[in-house]
């Protein structure tokens, strides 16, 4: 395997970075999705290119975009996927809401799993939708889906679409294909369409399973839309390129003229030239990076094991977030919240993702690992 740089801390306050220039001076932020490495070397080049030419004009899609999207899913998800069936979008978050909004109307239900993925709230709210909960069962120190409350929910006479995270945010959870096809059966017996974020798949140990909902067979698939981007495994938020998958061509077509409407067709160049780099030449680069996520998520877990026993967690199967619950520190998520910046480092509030979730915080590990421990030793002060 190549070897990459992953432990050296890059200076990115000032730089405009969201994770780091809304935090205060002098506290270590473990809260927003992003990673503190450098992209690829691939990546890097790829948009110092584009950015050589100078000229940053309107984006046309070319067909080198498309098959790099078909090449990656098939080599690393097993899913055959055409040009016809993908859909480009600047983000997910806007491409969930458009989607909200070409299949369902004001007042039909939304199932989310929680703890929920924050964004995913604001999309159902702004499509005129409800949301109905699933609750995760936490049982044996993993989180587990509790399939007959989801068959009541999916059931509901106003449910329209179960809104699925693949893996999940905030737990980390890699669904198994078996959980993953009892979905899709629940979902096709009553008649709800599945919407599957799948942004962290790649996120997670090499040689590990996967199971896109895009992988299914065509009875569940063709009712499933997909969405998907490199921008969480290559950290690419900012350059804003994704893409969704859709089976059914009448769906392809009200989806897509929805995303029209919605004026979210355009993609960023950098963004079109960092996917193809990424999905072409990025795989080694993953792959160590892979490796070194999950050693920093097996250091903070014997850390919290070793020195803050009280707090009860899984270790994430894949993604790079911790789902920590402090309830047995009798604090609420807001105390937490103030307590650690006060000490020097910052977690994701848990009542972002649902309001059962009090007492609960969010970890982000993707940093260098001496910043990780530095934080965690900042956390165990506080608690202290």
């Amino acid at each position: 395997m190549l070897e990459f740089d992953f432990d050296t801390v890059i200076p990115r306050r000032g730089s405009g970075a969201a994770k780091w220039d809304e935090c205060p001076e002098g506290v270590i932020p473990l809260w927003i999705a992003d990673m503190d490495f450098k992209a690829a070397p691939c990546v890097q080049k790829a948009v110092a290119a584009r950015a050589a030419h100078g000229i940053f004009g309107y984006e046309k899609i070319g067909k080198r975009w498309y098959e790099a999207i078909g090449a990656w899913q098939s080599i690393r998800n097993g899913v055959i996927v055409k040009p016809s069936e993908t859909e480009p979008v600047p983000g997910i978050v806007p491409a969930v809401s458009a989607v909200l909004q070409a299949l369902t109307l004001p007042g039909d239900q939304i199932v989310v799993q929680t703890p929920c993925y924050n964004l995913f709230y604001s999309c159902i709210r702004n499509s005129g939708c409800e949301f109905a909960e699933n609750p995760l069962i936490f049982k044996d120190g993993r989180y587990e889906i509790d399939f007959d409350d989801l068959e009541r929910k999916l059931a509901a006479p106003r449910a329209r679409a179960l809104l699925l995270c693949n893996p999940h945010n905030p737990t980390g959870r890699l669904w198994t294909r078996g959980e993953i096809t009892r979905i899709a059966e629940l979902a096709r017996k009553h008649g709800v369409i599945v919407l599957s974020d799948e942004i962290h798949s790649d996120v997670r140990p090499e040689g590990s399973a996967f199971t896109s909902f895009a992988a299914l067979p065509p009875e569940f698939s063709q009712h499933a839309v997909v969405f998907n981007a490199p921008s969480k495994a290559f950290n690419l938020a900012g350059l804003q390129d994704a893409y969704i998958i859709i089976r059914d061509p009448a769906l392809f077509e009200r989806i897509d003229r929805q995303v029209n409407i919605n004026e979210i067709c355009d993609l960023n160049p950098f963004g079109v030239r960092a996917l193809i780099a990424a999905y072409e030449e990025g795989r080694p680069w993953l792959a160590a990076l892979n490796a070194y996520l999950r050693e920093n998520l097996a250091q903070a877990g014997k850390f919290f094991n070793s020195e803050l026993p009280g707090i009860k967690f899984a270790l994430p199967e894949a993604t790079y977030l911790m789902w920590l619950d402090f309830r047995a520190f009798g604090k609420s998520s807001d105390e937490l919240w103030e307590l650690f910046v006060k000490n020097g480092v910052m977690l994701s509030k848990g009542t972002i993702y649902g309001a059962k979730s009090d007492g609960f915080m969010r970890l982000n590990a993707a940093c260098p690992r001496p910043l990780l421990m530095q934080g965690l030793e900042r956390i165990a002060k506080a608690l202290r």
